[in-house]
């Protein structure tokens, strides 16, 4: 199966979603909550068990999808 690249912002991420960083290996997201007065969004990822990290809500992130076309395309074959 195939995958995409997308950019999405912080406000977009959901659990589950595997973001690509600048530096580093892919992260899956397993918590994402907005917080404080000056909203920020909370994001912990499964490969850096008990950190946080804090984005802005509007910047953007790449996230990699799954291609379903290329997965059917397979499968018809």
């Amino acid at each position: 199966m195939g995958h995409l690249v997308r950019t999405i912002t912080a406000l977009q991420l959901q659990l589950g979603d595997v973001v690509i960083p600048d530096t580093g290996g892919h992260r899956h997201v397993t918590q994402h909550r907005i917080q404080g007065a000056h909203p920020v969004v909370a994001v912990q990822y499964a490969e850096i068990p008990g950190a946080t990290s804090y984005y802005p809500p509007s910047m953007p992130l790449l996230i990699e999808i799954p291609d379903v076309t290329a997965a059917s395309a397979c499968r018809s074959l």
